[in-house]
């Protein structure tokens, strides 16, 4: 029936949603889900990474006894030993002047009695030859990781030489026709896989991992006799040779020696070779050094590195301390107890790498660690006593746990720090005198003292002679140099007068003391998220709420892109644009910039109180247009600052804001605490009017006229103002009456690419980020609590305090926390206006060098593997778990937030 309506059943239809939209929605889950889980596990992998490189570092070293032999050779009977870097090869020197290059055995090889061993299983003697030395060695001097050696002799005289090993690679067919013509009955099949050697010749070869033949021979020189006394020398120590490549200019040998009749003598030897003829002309004088009543009867005498005194010391403890700056006016410059408040015999007195620590074990099985500072860098108390005629202390720096026993032997590693020391009970330990780590014990060959102890040229073997017999040990040290007290805590370093927290990752020569402290690096870090966010985040927020709360929409329309078209700036041109523009223009109106601090949020805030002075009838007009009210008022600001700044420099900083941060005995310290003071003193001003003076004034001129009100105001912001500068001034110059000086703290030397110039550029970068969450977190507040505060009689400025800001908190704090992750881990702008300078203080006109910067810096440069390699790893894993720590906590308090805005 036509016009009839449906009948209704009861029963509800079910619309079909299309399968399109439902392909949609699951598409889109399932690739959510996957990018999401896929994120976190990404972010789970790269932690990983990061641990597994930096686990290494503190693994505990190995050590492995790989052979025990008999010695060749009598108890006393050489008097010095040397180890090839490949650890397959060695020459030893005895009394009698007999030089002989050895080949160790491989442990496979042990017990067999190969053809030319000498003594059964021990050694295979390469080379035998005798030395022309003329009479017996009594004493022999040799420097770590130098090739270079001294020879005292019986007869008074000194011989200087040079005992090197020479690397050169033969051809397969020359080994192999070699050992087929010598009746030894060894052929190159001996020689199957790498790492397998042989006698080859006058040296040794060995098969290399890439299958190439590596011989190694020693190669010596002994120079002519140098008379230095009619008694035999007793003890003897030189310094390396000064290596002078461009041979212009004199070579010197400096040696000290103690003769029979306990003299103490200096000689220096100097080579010059002349550029016509190429001969080599040589000359030595022999200087006596004045007699030390502290020291009885010296038991070893020692040249410092860098060749300006002579120490000598006595089984006491006593050391004299001689300086040799002056050759003709050699002085005792001080005298030291080695063993204080202690009865026990010093043992061992040697350098370790460098010749500027000065080892010291005694008969207690203690040992210590000595160097020099200058006395005027310690004022304390300790030091008060102290005297020597050069304004230089020797001081104990390191000190190690007691041993089983007195030390009996001391070597020092080629490459490092570490050091290894023999006990009388056949004990042994490895440690690391920077860090003071005890790195390994090793095994007793039994209960005999250890009288030889050397550490592979390449850190990775030791040998040990005790009892007669000689251990081979393998040895893997791990990271002696790093550990968590030297990479967050300061480490007393060579030459420094106290400990200190120090990053130096490169250095010119071995010798040199690497430093691997993290506490610059982060210290580094915090100080550019500081001043950055000092100044960034006051902008972005304020920003945010002007164009949520109070702009116009058209206002807003083109304010919010704008500002988030800043984003769009890359990192690098940032950075080059601070570095190469901002720096250098900065540096000629520093005070200007920083008047411009306070200068130009007073003209802004003049520009407000000046508006509300304006008759209603024309401010509501030109409502909209009030934005462009406050620019003139941004500019005047800037211009007035950069007029005052000369005047500013002249009344507060000497009329040189350089010169008067870098002499801090130099004029008044009110200009730099007025840097701190006057926004201290506007913070307090602010809580003073809005928990005192407001309540009190508003309900008595609540009533006046709207232009009467707003004179008030703009007289009470000028009085306040007035009282701000006033209660700064009268503060710093209190501070600066009781000699509170700023300067070195806050404020310090000024540099041209430093802190300031980061926080406003990187402060600028993060602008758009926290500008635009904050924004969109305001806009997101329900209007209706709007509404209902405005119609509760409040004004915008109050409903904004009070009602949408704290509604919006947690969106607002988020958005300062993705900030403070951007700035965190920013690196351009860093590395090229930072300076790069790992330094730990907060002034601001200085550089640093954050973990990022330290990362993109040294990484490319860093050798796979080592300790600079995995501490730049650890960096980043700090790093990491910085962030992941400061996210979490953001999170945590963002959730509080976000339960009390609820509550509304």
């Amino acid at each position: 029936m036509s016009g009839t309506q449906p009948r209704f059943t009861g029963r509800k239809r079910r619309l079909k949603t299309p399968w399109s939209v439902r392909f949609s929605d699951v598409l889109s889950e399932g690739v959510i889900t996957v990018g999401g889980i896929g994120t976190i596990v990404a972010v789970c992998l790269v932690a990983l990474v990061l641990v597994m490189e930096v686990v290494p570092l503190f693994r505990s070293a190995t050590v492995q006894l790989l052979s025990e032999r008999e010695t060749p050779w009598r108890e006393g009977q050489i008097v010095h030993f040397e180890l090839n870097e490949y650890q397959t090869m060695g020459w030893l020197l005895t009394r009698d002047g007999v030089l002989q290059t050895v080949r160790l055995t491989p442990p496979s090889e042990e017990g067999k009695g190969t053809e030319g061993s000498a003594g059964g299983a021990s050694f295979d003697v390469v080379q035998e030859i005798k030395l022309d030395t003329g009479a017996e060695i009594t004493a022999v001097s040799t420097s770590t990781g130098k090739s270079d050696i001294v020879l005292g002799l019986a007869d008074g005289t000194v011989r200087i030489g040079d005992f090197r090993f020479e690397t050169t690679f033969v051809d397969p067919i020359e080994i192999k026709d070699w050992f087929t013509e010598q009746a030894h009955g060894l052929s190159s099949a001996k020689l199957k896989s790498p790492g397998d050697t042989a006698i080859f010749k006058d040296g040794v070869v060995q098969m290399t991992s890439q299958g190439q033949y590596r011989v190694q021979k020693l190669a010596w020189s002994l120079d002519d006799p140098i008379e230095v006394s009619g008694a035999p020398i007793a003890l003897l120590d030189h310094l390396p040779q000064n290596n002078n490549s461009s041979g212009i200019g004199p070579q010197e040998n400096v040696f000290v020696v103690l003769t029979g009749d306990k003299q103490l003598k200096l000689g220096v030897v100097t080579e010059k070779k002349s550029l016509l003829t190429g001969k080599v002309k040589r000359s030595s004088e022999i200087y006596d050094l004045p007699a030390a009543d502290h020291v009885n009867e010296p038991a070893f005498v020692l040249l410092a590195g860098l060749g300006n005194n002579v120490l000598a010391a006595d089984a006491d403890g006593n050391l004299a301390r001689f300086s040799i700056r002056d050759y003709d006016d050699i002085q005792l410059a001080e005298q030291v107890d080695l063993l204080p408040d202690s009865d026990a015999k010093l043992t061992r007195c040697d350098w370790v790498l460098g010749r500027e620590t000065l080892f010291c074990g005694d008969s207690e099985g203690k040992c210590s660690g000595w160097f020099q500072i200058r006395l005027a860098d310690r004022q304390d108390d300790a030091f008060a006593e102290r005297k020597s005629s050069d304004g230089f202390a020797l001081i104990q720096a390191h000190q190690f746990p007691a041993g089983p026993a007195a030390v009996s032997s001391f070597g020092a590693s080629s490459r490092s720090r570490m050091f290894l020391v023999g006990y009388e009970t056949g004990a042994c330990s490895l440690f690391h005198m920077t860090t003071e780590k005890h790195v390994a014990d090793l095994e007793p060959l039994g209960s005999d003292a250890v009288k030889l102890a050397r550490i592979a040229p390449r850190d990775d073997g030791i040998l040990l002679e005790a009892g007669g017999k000689m251990a081979h040990y393998a040895l893997s040290p791990g990271f002696p140099d790093i550990t968590l007290t030297s990479l967050f805590f300061p480490v007393w370093y060579e030459g420094y007068s106290e400990p200190l927290n120090m990053w130096q990752s490169s250095s010119s020569k071995i010798e040199d003391e690497l430093k691997f402290s993290l506490f610059p690096l982060i210290s580094g870090t915090f100080k550019a998220t500081f001043y950055s966010m000092l100044f960034g985040s006051p902008i972005a927020l304020l920003a945010a709420i002007y164009t949520s709360e109070f702009a116009t929409r058209r206002t807003r329309t083109v304010v919010k892109p704008a500002v988030e078209m800043m984003a769009s700036l890359p990192s690098v041109v940032l950075g080059f644009v601070a570095a190469l523009v901002f720096a250098p223009i900065v540096e000629q109106i520093v005070p200007a910039c920083l008047a411009a601090v306070f200068v130009v949020p007073f003209m802004v805030l003049l520009g407000g109180f000046l508006w509300q002075l304006l008759p209603q009838r024309i401010s509501l007009r030109i409502q909209p247009y009030r934005l462009f009210f406050l620019v003139p008022m941004l500019f005047a600001g800037i211009y007035l600052a950069y007029l005052l700044g000369p005047a500013i420099e002249r009344w507060l900083f000497l009329g040189d804001i350089k010169y008067w941060l870098v002499h801090p005995e130099k004029g008044s310290g009110l200009g730099g605490w007025l840097l701190i003071l006057l926004p201290a003193s506007a913070l307090a001003m602010l809580a003073l009017d809005s928990y005192g003076i407001a309540g009190y004034w508003r309900s008595r001129v609540a009533l006046l006229p709207r232009s009467v009100f707003s004179l008030i105001g703009f007289g009470k912001f000028l009085a306040l103002t007035l009282a701000t500068l006033l209660l700064a001034v009268g503060v710093g110059s209190f501070f600066d009456f009781v000699g509170w000086d700023p300067r070195g703290t806050y404020i310090g030397e000024y540099d041209q690419r430093n802190s300031l110039i980061v926080g406003f550029v990187m402060g600028f970068a993060v602008i758009p980020i926290i500008y635009t969450i904050a924004d969109d977190a305001l806009s997101t507040v329900p209007a209706h609590l709007r509404s209902a505060s405005l119609g509760c009689g409040a004004t915008p400025w109050q409903t904004t305090l009070r009602i949408v800001i704290p509604t919006a908190m947690s969106g607002l704090f988020s958005a300062l926390m993705i900030g403070f992750g951007r700035v965190t881990g920013e690196t351009m702008i860093v590395l090229m206006a930072g300076g790069n300078t790992p330094i730990e203080d907060w002034n601001i006109f200085n550089g640093f060098r954050t973990l990022s910067t330290n990362i993109a810096i040294e990484l490319p440069e860093a050798v796979q593997g080592s300790s600079h390699y995995r501490v730049l790893f650890l960096s980043a894993l700090v790093l990491f778990l910085l962030t992941f720590l400061i996210n979490t906590v953001a999170e945590v308090v963002r959730l509080y937030f976000r339960r009390r805005a609820v509550q509304l």
